[in-house]
């Protein structure tokens, strides 16, 4: 059955939670990230408050650090 992935603008550290728990939910169902997923988690990290991208950064680290090979090419290394 296939989901349907919003692509947004984080405006809140509750909505960067909700995208973590997506993305740990979805690596621990499939082993990784659907190219689907990957793309709109990505595109929310470009565009979102630089504040908002450290604190995606931070919990990406603490509570899914496999999830961070998505994100380094994206400056996920900062």
């Amino acid at each position: 059955m296939a989901r349907t992935i919003s692509v947004l603008k984080w405006e809140t550290e509750e909505e960067v939670d909700n995208a973590v728990h997506e993305i740990k939910a979805e690596i621990d169902r499939e082993g990784g990230l659907t190219s689907e997923t990957e793309r709109a988690m990505q595109h929310s990290f470009l565009v979102a408050d630089p504040d908002l991208t450290n604190y995606f950064l931070r919990t990406i680290r603490e509570q899914v650090p496999e999830a961070l090979r998505y994100f380094e090419e994206r400056g996920g290394g900062a």
